[in-house]
């Protein structure tokens, strides 16, 4: 029997997990660079530029993420193969990753990291765009929260995993390059893993890919436009927030915190640990009462307003303990709204049918543009003052801009 997504059934514990496997598996990839090794591999290459060096190269990554997003979900919504529409992107992004990373790890200079990161980003996007559209595919709208809950831990938890290996290859002596490449082979491992084990839930003909059509398909239906708007812009401005501490808290740690270059990668393990707890709790305690009383928007308000919070207290900081109380409540935070917020997303897609991977493409660009858009204005709120390490200043713009999301939610109609 043809199953579509009108009709989808209760999605299995065995999904269930093997989808949060090939989460970590992605994230692991790409949030491990990200988080630590890349910083690490441009200090290498570049110690007295590195803050400037690390925001173009992210910023440029970023922006290749955004276009990959975009045309890899709707591509990923006309593939027709025997693997399926989905599984296909989950391989080859997961291969193409390695060799990208590889790239990156063994880079002898600067322009060769851009390169090897904004391929990076390309093929490792491509995973995500398909893993995403997993969700409205074989997840049926009662399970979502509890779904993206999962997601949402998966996804936070993968950095603990990222930074894990690269203490242990950092014990070995194996070097930075094999701090960035190494992870990149375990993530892409997981990856194939998921696209190996599950099945593609077949769907209608949605009609060959054309270039005006694929413009034209990011017209919103007006009686959606609005929501879509308000959800995908909350989005944006709350991970931008993140972003900022995501992006430059290796040199936070060791700039503002005092924490030896030696000792940053097992000082960010304790705090991802610490972080990763309470994501995990929150997450499942919001995603659960979310579904149970089928209300999203209190839960993501809340859980931005929570983020903001934490921002401000590492603005207002300058050590360990302080640092550490503040990772337990961004936990509390991210992991509220990763839970939540995922599911509010698919609860107002325009076409869960046949744009699914599209659209999630479009709310995707709300995850990746803040990763250009941070390092971008970082700079000029770290000059305050004329020291070039305001984090103070830093972190309290990135409060703000989370407040600013948690705002927007209200105006959404179409979920409560």
């Amino acid at each position: 029997m043809i199953m579509t997504t009108t009709s989808i059934p209760q999605a299995s514990g065995r999904f269930i997990a093997l989808y949060a496997i090939g989460y970590v598996g992605s994230y692991v990839a790409l949030i491990t660079p990200v988080v630590t090794t890349l910083a690490l591999k441009i200090a290498e290459l570049d110690p007295a530029g590195k803050e400037a060096s690390l925001g173009l190269i992210a910023a440029i990554g970023a922006l290749v993420a955004i276009f990959a997003n975009l045309l890899t979900g709707a591509l990923s919504d006309r593939t027709r193969s025997r693997l399926g529409r989905r599984r296909p992107w989950i391989i080859g992004g997961a291969l193409g990753g390695i060799v990208a990373l590889g790239i990156v790890g063994f880079a002898p200079n600067l322009l060769v990291v851009g390169i090897g990161w904004g391929l990076a980003q390309l093929t490792l996007n491509m995973v995500l765009a398909a893993l995403q559209a997993l969700l409205p595919d074989q997840v049926p709208l009662e399970q979502r929260a509890r779904v993206s809950a999962v997601l949402g831990i998966a996804q936070q938890v993968s950095p603990v995993v990222g930074i894990g290996l690269a203490f242990g290859i950092q014990a070995a002596g194996l070097g930075v390059a094999n701090m960035v490449f190494i992870p990149g082979i375990v993530g892409a491992v997981l990856m194939i893993l998921l696209a190996v084990m599950i099945r593609d839930v077949p769907h209608d003909e949605v009609g060959a890919f054309s270039l005006g059509a694929f413009v034209r398909a990011f017209a919103i239906p007006a009686g959606k436009r609005y929501d879509v708007a308000w959800t995908w812009f909350g989005r944006f401005f709350v991970i931008l927030g993140f972003a900022v501490y995501t992006t430059y808290q290796p040199y936070f740690i060791t700039d503002k915190l005092g924490v030896p270059t030696e000792g940053l990668i097992l000082q960010q393990l304790i705090a991802l640990l610490i972080f990763a707890a309470s994501l995990t709790v929150s997450a499942v305690l919001c995603g659960r009462a979310s579904d149970r009383t089928g209300r999203r928007k209190p839960f993501v308000f809340a859980a931005a307003a929570i983020v903001a919070v934490a921002l401000g207290m590492l603005a207002l900081t300058s050590t360990l303990p302080v640092f550490y109380v503040a990772a337990v409540v961004m936990g509390v935070g991210i992991g509220a709204y990763f839970a939540v917020d995922l599911a509010l997303i698919t609860d107002v897609l325009p076409d869960k049918e046949h744009a699914a991977a599209k659209d999630m493409g479009i709310f995707n660009i709300a995850n990746s543009l803040p990763q250009s858009v941070a390092p971008a204005m970082a700079p000029f709120f770290l000059a305050i003052g004329g020291t070039g390490s305001n984090y103070t200043a830093l972190f309290l713009a990135g409060a703000v801009l989370s407040l600013l999301g948690a705002g927007l939610i209200a105006p959404i109609r179409a979920v409560k």
